[in-house]
């Protein structure tokens, strides 16, 4: 949310060129054929219009209620409440949309305000599409006003700007995934595929958005000031690790492209896949190229949020070492029971965690991006050693949701 005053812009509007292109017009004919009584007739319509426009120039203060994420491809609302905070009345009000960044495209609205009384409020809506994924800084719109005659612009300006997280895209998949949870490899009780079945207690967190007020730990509350919440290891939860492939050679980049089709469907498919699972997973930690995300302290209600807000900001990578994370990622595979990975290409760097990920007894998934240039069978699952790599599609399909069975 954003709430600013701005200074004042004048410019023509497309009659009011007109009228100064004549005006100019006129003088210069003034000079061959007397014609001095138009000229002061235009000139004293300008003059008119920037006198009372000046005096009733918008003094507007106004406050953005933007969405906290929005979906790359949909159309959303911005809303903005404004509100006139000059002694006189404001009058044809409207909101335009100025040095947007090239993700975002303005659609439609708002429509425009006939009058706004001295310290009256109202609020516009504004539909908007992003086209891309990412954080981009999204300015407030410029509040101008056309009064009177519709020839000149008193506008209304601000540099602020507020930024949008835009989340990649992502659709439920029809995903088969096994029930074995970290509990059940290692010979303790619990009925996998059934919630919260035999809760132990696990200790105390900060309260967030999202919890149960009924986990709520009266007693710490009091004694921390502040609300704590209980947190219980449950039987029947599959802890699920995602490891995403974000290497793209140099052959992978287009010149003068702003995305990389592959990336953005291995993305996707990640995004999709933690949608798809969150019912009966507990999502610990995303590993996005080197960077590694965890999530093991959210609860399950705001981890899906958490890994799509991840993958938003996730970039290419020409190549990197993931030995340096190894012992890192060993302590974490002995705490979940899967480990699905979204692989561009199949190679050493992600077979040599493969393996250590079956060694510590997880449940390992591999897709793979096909490259749209391959030629022969892009579906049939390939058999590696101990784990099988899975041909989802190309780019084209995963981001345009043909995706079959998994």
């Amino acid at each position: 949310m954003a709430s600013t005053r701005g200074k004042m812009r004048l410019g023509p509007t497309e009659a009011g060129r007109v009228l100064l292109l004549g005006t100019v017009f006129f003088g210069l004919a003034a000079q061959l054929v007397p014609a001095f009584g138009v000229v002061s007739a235009l000139v004293v319509v300008m003059l008119t219009v920037l006198i009372v426009g000046f005096i009733l120039r918008p003094r507007i203060a106004m406050t953005a209620h933007l969405p906290d994420h929005v979906v790359a491809g949909q159309d959303t609302q911005f809303r903005y409440t404004i509100r006139n905070v000059a002694r006189v009345p404001a009058y044809d009000l409207s909101l335009r949309f100025a040095d947007l960044p090239a993700a975002i495209e303005h659609v439609a609205g708002p429509d425009p305000i006939g009058r706004l009384a001295p310290g009256e409020s109202t609020e516009v809506v504004a539909t908007m599409r992003a086209r891309r994924r990412g954080k981009h800084p999204v300015p407030l719109p410029i509040c101008e006003s056309s009064f009177p005659f519709n020839l000149l612009r008193f506008s209304s300006v601000r540099k602020d700007r507020e930024a949008l997280t835009v989340l990649p895209v992502f659709y439920r998949l029809r995903l088969h995934l096994s029930r074995l949870t970290a509990e059940s490899r290692h010979g303790l009780s619990g009925s996998a595929g059934q919630a919260e079945v035999s809760p132990e207690y696990a200790g105390n967190r900060p309260f967030l958005p999202g919890d149960s007020p009924r986990r709520i730990d009266t007693r710490a509350w009091a004694r921390l000031s502040v609300p704590a919440t209980k947190q219980y290891h449950n039987d029947s939860d599959s802890h699920v690790g995602l490891v995403l492939d974000t290497r793209i050679g140099a052959d992978g980049k287009r010149p003068g492209a702003d995305e990389i089709p592959e990336l953005e469907a291995a993305v996707s498919l990640s995004a999709s896949i933690a949608f798809t699972i969150q019912r009966h997973c507990l999502i610990d930690w995303l590993l996005a190229g080197p960077e590694l995300h965890e999530f093991a302290t959210w609860p399950r209600t705001m981890r899906v949020d958490r890994v799509h807000e991840a993958l938003a900001t996730v970039e290419a990578a020409e190549s990197y070492d993931l030995n340096r994370m190894t012992d890192a990622l060993l302590s974490r595979f002995h705490r979940i029971s899967q480990v699905i990975f979204v692989l561009l290409r199949s190679d050493k760097t992600y077979s040599d965690l493969l393996d250590l990920a079956v060694a510590a007894r997880c449940h390992c998934t591999s897709y793979l991006v096909v490259a749209s240039d391959l030629e022969g069978p892009r579906h049939d699952a390939v058999r590696t050693g101990p784990w099988t790599l899975i041909p989802v599609g190309t780019a084209e399909d995963i981001l345009a949701g043909r995706v079959g069975p998994l």
